[in-house]
């Protein structure tokens, strides 16, 4: 078996710093492949993910089902109530549409 020190002449081999400046350069460029634009916002209406045409057969299925009927009974009401619900296990739950101002009848 021929050793690969036996091939391989010193004379021909690279320096040390030139090998670490290529090393750092091949890096520097895979970070900056590597390096992608910030991804687009998801949207947060919640109705995009319960699109049940019936209610579905599966355990997993039958979960999300049911917190997306929790849900929409939240959504129900904070929009009879015309604020933010923070109770009955809905938190945070937000109106549709803000609550039209309560106005008095002109008097006669």
């Amino acid at each position: 078996m021929t050793p690969v020190s036996s091939v391989s002449t010193l004379s021909r081999r690279v320096p040390v710093s030139v090998r670490m400046a290529a090393l750092a350069l091949l890096a520097g460029l895979a970070y900056g492949a590597a390096m992608t634009g910030p991804a687009a916002a998801a949207s947060n209406d919640w109705r995009a993910g319960c699109d049940y045409k019936a209610a579905p057969q599966g355990y997993g299925d039958s979960i999300r089902y049911n917190n997306c009927m929790h849900q929409s009974d939240c959504q129900r009401m904070a929009n009879a109530a015309g604020t933010t619900m923070y109770s009955a296990g809905c938190f945070g739950v937000a109106p549709d549409a803000p609550a039209a101002p309560i106005t008095q009848r002109p008097s006669r």
